[in-house]
């Protein structure tokens, strides 16, 4: 695995190889996080990036476990009766208008940008969080599933990835997903979100990066909103409304 380093300042963070067998895996991730691997103290960091030979997951200091894995399907991310282009998000993203290359500006744990892939949509994929890329790309490699070998993952910021790619990638429609704050500690879900939200935290740029991601010569911009969220940015030209959320759609082209 050939990995650029990327120092995980704001995290306290180490790596935990389980075997022999697992160190070379162990020692590229580490070195990719910039951060110590088999520390004498792993009590003294609060997450723990576990590398084991057939698995990588991430712990923090109250045992709370996210793991990122595809084919166990924990998280939904094989959703039997789907509807198809009938989707709103396939409908928000022009499906019908035949859009089919999708830029997931903010992966997260995937569960959209893989069922977006399940829909039959091309999805390159951009993940800030050097931790959640980690999982995501080991979980990509692992998987079974063949729509899912093509999906392109890539490591960076949303807003520094559309000023600098902008023009360079065949893209039909952008899709963002941002993390809006939750003020209530009670009304988090199960233990991999909260270990989620430490580690991603919110998504403050969000309006800068929509603004960028307008800019770009595609013809859809489609924003991820809780349902009686405000709109991110004005011009929303169609709003697609489930029971929680709905999808704005910005029609730039």
């Amino acid at each position: 695995m050939s990995v650029v380093s990327v120092p995980v300042k704001e995290l306290s963070l180490c790596v935990i190889a389980a075997s022999p067998e697992a160190l070379p895996k162990a020692q590229d991730w580490a070195q990719f996080f910039a951060c110590p691997l088999n520390p004498l103290k792993p009590e003294d960091y609060f997450f723990h990036f576990h590398v084991e030979e057939s698995r990588v997951y991430v712990r923090d200091r109250e045992k709370r476990l996210l793991e990122i894995d595809f084919d166990e399907n924990h998280l939904d991310y094989e959703r039997k009766g789907h509807r198809g282009k009938n989707e709103l998000v396939a409908k928000a993203l022009g499906v019908a208008k035949g859009h089919r290359r999708i830029l997931d500006l903010s992966v997260g744990l995937g569960i959209d940008s893989v069922f977006l892939t399940q829909l039959g949509f091309s999805v390159t994929g951009v993940e800030r969080s050097p931790v959640l890329y980690a999982l995501l790309k080991e979980a990509f490699a692992k998987t079974d599933k063949e729509y899912l070998k093509s999906y392109k993952l890539h490591h960076a910021d949303a807003l520094t990835f559309l000023k600098e790619q902008k023009g360079k990638l065949e893209i039909d429609a952008i899709y963002f997903d941002p993390m809006y704050p939750h003020k209530k500690k009670s009304a988090l879900p199960k233990q991999e979100m909260v270990v989620f939200r430490d580690l991603v935290g919110h998504d403050d740029d969000a309006a800068e990066v929509l603004k960028e991601a307008l800019t770009w010569p595609v013809q859809r911009v489609v924003v991820k909103r809780p349902i009686h969220a405000e709109e991110l940015l004005p011009g929303v030209r169609h709003a697609y409304e489930g029971k929680v959320v709905r999808y704005d759609t910005y029609v730039v082209g």
